[in-house]
């Protein structure tokens, strides 16, 4: 656009009221510039509170407090209610982009996402992936390369008739502790189905459950939900299956995340019942 004296003048987007659109990044930056701010946040957004109680219980002077609450006020993130200070709806998505912002970096301190091929999970998935924070990763060492089976094993055997599988390999002694009840599913891959089926000769020779549920399924990735615990396999950046590291988690959100994650795949497989007839056409 041009100026009075005729100069170009670089145009600022503006928001519908006529002020200049604030970026997330630029939003997001300016709370993290400030960890009095960062806190301050934090702290509206999970209880509403007087400025009284934020001086008390955030590590920082008095006057730094007052500053901080008042520049998060001018940026619409916080606003007083009945004499205490809350979040607004867009302070409450910042906080949780911080929040997911620290799970992340924590989630990264495991050299584990560098070396597996998180694109093998769905996308929604993998912007979900910081629910799995507080997730351990277990490794087989040299000295005993088969302690991720026998802990896989243990853990789906302790489970108890309620456990959910999603394998892209077989593996004898996971077979062996599958539970064969109706509370229990299990997705197969597509090739581990048909190598299985090259030893038939009917299908009634292939049912190796008769209460489980099997779906077959191009399956990219190993899953494992039980009540208690959520066990996820990646394959390696060049697409090989990893039979020795396993991501292990017990809280309720990883646990979540699993039972989603084996959901989509459920949803997507084909009931064995369906695959059988169609091999045996």
């Amino acid at each position: 656009m041009e100026s009075d004296n005729g100069s170009e003048r670089q145009a600022r987007p503006v928001g519908w009221r006529g002020e200049p659109v604030v970026t997330t990044e630029k939003i997001v930056g300016y709370v993290l510039s400030s960890s009095v701010r960062t806190d301050v946040l934090s702290s509206v957004v999970a209880e509403r509170q007087p400025v009284d109680a934020l001086i008390d219980s955030i590590d920082a002077s008095e006057s730094a407090v007052y500053n901080a609450v008042g520049e998060l006020e001018r940026k619409g993130l916080v606003r007083t209610v009945d004499g205490k200070r809350v979040a607004t709806g867009s302070g409450q998505l910042v906080a949780d982009l911080l929040e997911q912002q620290e799970n992340l970096c924590r989630l990264l301190e495991d050299d584990y996402w560098r070396t597996h091929d998180v694109a093998a999970l769905p996308r929604r998935f993998r912007l979900r992936l910081t629910e799995l924070a507080d997730a351990e990763v277990f490794r087989a060492t040299d000295t005993d390369p088969h302690a991720i089976v026998r802990e896989v094993r243990d853990r789906v055997e302790r489970a108890g008739t309620d456990v959910h599988i999603v394998t892209p390999i077989y593996q004898a002694e996971y077979e062996a502790v599958m539970p064969d009840s109706p509370d229990s599913r299990l997705v197969v891959d597509t090739t581990v189905a048909l190598e299985a089926l090259d030893r038939i000769d009917s299908p009634d020779d292939a049912r190796q459950w008769e209460e489980t549920p099997v779906r077959v399924l191009d399956a990219p990735v190993g899953v494992g939900v039980t009540d208690n615990e959520v066990m996820l396999s990646l394959p390696t950046i060049d697409r090989q299956y990893d039979s020795r590291t396993e991501v292990l988690a017990e809280d309720e959100r990883a646990i979540e995340w699993g039972r989603d994650l084996f959901e989509y795949y459920w949803d997507r497989a084909v009931p064995n019942e369906a695959f059988l007839a169609e091999q045996f056409e």
